[in-house]
């Protein structure tokens, strides 16, 4: 009973765009309240089991569940997220927590739509190893939409715009941080983090999924409200009690999967709407989410022609992959080496 349904079909997108129309974007935030990961894929939950049924022995079916539950926390390398909140997970956690759920129901057949858009490198490796275990066990899984053979090569910084070197040496402090801490119950994403971003720079965010870079983004718009609990300047103007958040939002633009999904629109519309807003502080977060080479080329082209145009916006892009990264992104912060030089510096 309940051992094996028919086909699934997971698209990631689709799934992940049904949980941000929900209260997600408020419940990443302003709550760690919700499911843990653990409950979501539990027996009961994963098969709707009414905890009020009688008559029915679960005690087999229930033990093959934990059995294959163990198995792809271990081929999935999602132990670390089973206490978390459903609602705090990244793009990339949440896909991998997704595909552990559906692969628990024990489908005949699984297809997979476009699963590794928003996955680093390593979580990529992660996912193929598994498929091909899986498969090994029995299961039939099909994927669509992403080719596990374009390997990703390390972000590096793009070739610099002298309009902008210029401009960066002395131009005015568009956003900066002091020794900003984040927590969320024991795990901590910062410690002491300090960034200055000045008018005309280009910056790469770069670091695993789960690293901190949307929240990062979050403590620059405003979404989340650490913000306040820390020395967070944006304009020149101090997080505080009583603060106007519009007056900076009216100057910043930004381009998220989150924002996407939410809006239901294209990337390419999102981009266009940010660039009508010509803002002073543009936060690319991965905004080729969901194209095929040709069209996130065209936008890639697009993007930095209007960066090109107007050098005193300062830019934030988060990518995964080389090619999603505009021309003209010459500085990293990379959240992975900052917590590497600090966890030294402690030992």
């Amino acid at each position: 009973m309940f051992d094996e349904e028919e086909n699934i079909v997971v698209d990631f997108s689709c799934e992940q765009a049904d949980v941000c129309r929900g209260n997600w974007l408020e419940g990443r935030y302003y709550s760690q309240d919700g499911d843990c990961v653990r409950k979501f894929l539990s027996y009961d939950d994963v098969f709707d089991i009414c905890p009020f049924e009688v008559g029915v022995n679960h005690r087999p079916a229930r033990r093959r569940h934990r059995e294959l539950l163990e198995r792809v926390i271990s081929l999935l390398d999602i132990r670390c997220l089973m206490a978390r909140s459903f609602f705090s997970l990244s793009n990339g956690e949440m896909r991998r927590v997704l595909f552990a759920r559906a692969i628990l129901k024990k489908p005949r057949r699984l297809i997979l739509i476009s699963p590794l858009e928003g996955l680093d490198a390593e979580r990529r490796k992660i996912f193929a190893n598994a498929i091909d275990e899986l498969r090994k066990d029995g299961f039939d899984i099909s994927v669509k939409g992403n080719s596990f053979s374009d390997e990703m090569a390390e972000i590096k910084p793009k070739k610099k715009n002298k309009k902008n070197s210029a401009l960066s040496k002395s131009g005015k402090i568009v956003v900066e941080m002091k020794d900003v801490t984040v927590r969320f119950g024991r795990r901590a994403l910062f410690k002491k983090l300090s960034w200055t971003l000045r008018q005309g720079e280009r910056w790469l965010l770069r670091g695993a999924n789960g690293s901190g870079k949307t929240t990062l983004l979050a403590l620059i718009t405003g979404d989340s409200p650490l913000a306040y609990a820390n020395d967070i300047k944006v304009f020149g103007i101090p997080r505080a009690n009583g603060f106007d958040l519009s007056r900076i939002r009216k100057r910043i633009a930004i381009v998220s999967p989150e924002m996407q999904s939410y809006l239901d629109k294209a990337p390419e519309e999102m981009v266009r709407e940010a660039f009508a807003k010509k803002p002073d502080l543009i936060l690319l977060d991965e905004p080729c989410f969901n194209l095929d080479g040709r069209k996130a080329k065209k936008l890639i082209s697009d993007i930095g022609r209007w960066l090109d145009e107007h050098p005193k916006a300062t830019a934030i892009c988060v990518a995964h992959c080389p090619q999603h990264v505009p021309p003209g992104f010459d500085k990293i912060l990379d959240l992975e080496s900052l917590k590497k030089q600090k966890k030294k510096i402690q030992e």
